[in-house]
């Protein structure tokens, strides 16, 4: 059993590496360099005798990878910005930028590992002895490019102890995986295609209407793409007899901001909270608010390198800490906590997702140039407006209906597949796959390999 076990996970390294390398086999090398750093610093921070020593070799930890991080993706943008400041202060030579290609997924990699540290600095797992176990940990080919961000203390238990034989696993992962490919090129592609692309394009051609159209799209866009390949990265490491954590829980529900950083890319938001936000001291030390923006301007620039990004993270602090303001002063006052009901709660749900979404045109566009551009010819009634292919407001209608239907419906969709016959199953597999090839453009990749 062992032996089988050990032979699974060389196995699957391997793989995961080759993975990688089919993009560009040079930056193999940074996957292996982050999994030795933090491979070596971890069993020192458990044998350090002293607090002092154990954030040592924490700090080591995070300058080494984090510094990693921050030269692929950062130094062109802190570069640019110095020229900026420079030539607003009188300067005329500019630095020169370097020649840095982004290496896919390396934020969620970055991430990954330094969890590893964070925990185990916390007390809250221990050094792993197998360097195999360690690399594939870090390197795990379901989730390596876009997540979900699988922290060690979740995953690694995993690794150590011979899995469970869970009853149909293949069949629920193979269905984690069609749903996927579904929300993917049916919807998500689809959306991009004839709705999101020629209205961020050209704003000016068309109505404010159509440009409210063109965020809400961009909001379900985003959402069925990013969701959909978690759907697959779970679904291929459930096949596999690992389980990685869900990622989002319909979002769009959300009845505040708060709640859609509890339901949105739920890894993320979730590692910023516990070892930022927590780690400032959150609500039991310094200024709360301040904790808040800064973790929220820290989620930002995650996603890119450009001030659009900042903006979204600075947008989001100010939400989120309105709304704990709001409900500070309403316990001051004695006043009870709000709750909708019926109309009040749809239009609440629907107010929050018109925030979400507003925000994403700093998330969507190449630069807050281009985010005020947008803005603009929102509130430009004057326009004729381009028509739009009513395939995309098709997709739009179904991926809102689809997301706002009961959430017991999945869970009798998995049950409905498991119980098929093998015959039926794979019938609608292949079915299922033609009609996705069918339907493919392939010019859509996912949004999140970008970050």
């Amino acid at each position: 059993m062992w032996e089988r076990e050990s032979a699974k996970k060389t196995f699957l390294l391997v793989s995961s590496y080759y993975f990688y390398m089919c993009w560009d086999w040079r930056f193999a090398s940074l996957i292996f360099a982050i999994t030795i750093i933090n491979f070596i610093i971890g069993p020192k921070i458990t044998q350090a005798n002293s607090l002092r020593l154990k954030r040592f070799w924490l700090g080591v930890s995070l300058i080494a990878s984090l510094g990693i991080l921050a030269y692929f993706k950062y130094a062109n943008f802190f570069i640019d910005s110095a020229n900026s400041l420079l030539t607003a202060i009188g300067f005329h030579n500019e630095l020169p930028l370097l020649s840095v290609v982004l290496p896919v997924g390396i934020s969620f990699y970055t991430f990954q590992s330094i969890s590893y540290t964070l925990d185990i600095y916390r007390e809250r797992t221990e050094p792993v002895r197998s360097f195999r176990d360690f690399a594939l940990f870090v390197s795990f080919f379901p989730q390596l490019v876009a997540g979900p961000i699988v922290r060690a203390s979740y995953f690694l238990p995993q690794l150590q102890s011979p899995p469970k034989q869970e009853p149909h696993a293949v069949e629920s992962g193979l269905s984690l995986i069609l749903r996927g490919f579904i929300k993917k090129i049916a919807i998500a592609d689809v959306l991009a295609l004839h709705l999101v692309d020629p209205i961020f394009a050209s704003p000016a051609n068309y109505s404010p209407l159509l440009l409210f159209v063109g965020i809400y799209a961009y909001s379900f866009q985003v959402y069925m793409d990013f969701s959909g390949y978690t759907d697959i990265a779970r679904g291929v490491a459930r096949t596999l007899g690992y389980e990685l954590q869900i990622n989002f829980n319909r979002p769009y529900k959300a009845q505040s901001i708060s709640e859609f950083w509890q339901r949105w890319h739920i890894s993320m938001s979730s590692f910023f909270r516990d070892y930022l936000y927590f780690g400032l001291g959150g609500t039991k030390k310094g200024n709360v608010y301040v904790n808040l923006f800064i973790t929220f301007i820290a989620i930002g620039i995650w996603h890119g390198a450009g001030w659009n990004f900042v903006a979204y993270g600075f947008c989001h602090g100010a939400l989120v800490s309105y709304e704990r303001w709001k409900r500070n002063r309403r316990k001051r006052l004695g006043l009870p906590e709000l709750k909708y009901h019926g109309l009040q709660l749809v239009w609440q749900i629907f107010l929050v997702f018109n925030l979400v979404s507003l925000t994403r045109i700093l998330f969507r566009g190449g630069s807050i140039e281009d985010a005020i551009s947008y803005l603009t010819s929102m509130i430009n009634f004057e326009t004729v407006s381009a028509s739009v292919s009513m395939i995309g407001i098709g997709a739009l209608l179904l991926a809102t209906i689809l997301h706002y239907t009961p959430d017991r419906w999945t869970i009798e969709w998995k049950a409905l597949f498991i119980r098929m016959p093998s015959f039926l199953q794979a019938g609608f597999i292949v079915f299922t796959v033609f009609a996705l090839i069918a339907m493919s453009s392939g010019e859509a990749p996912f949004v999140y390999f970008q970050f």
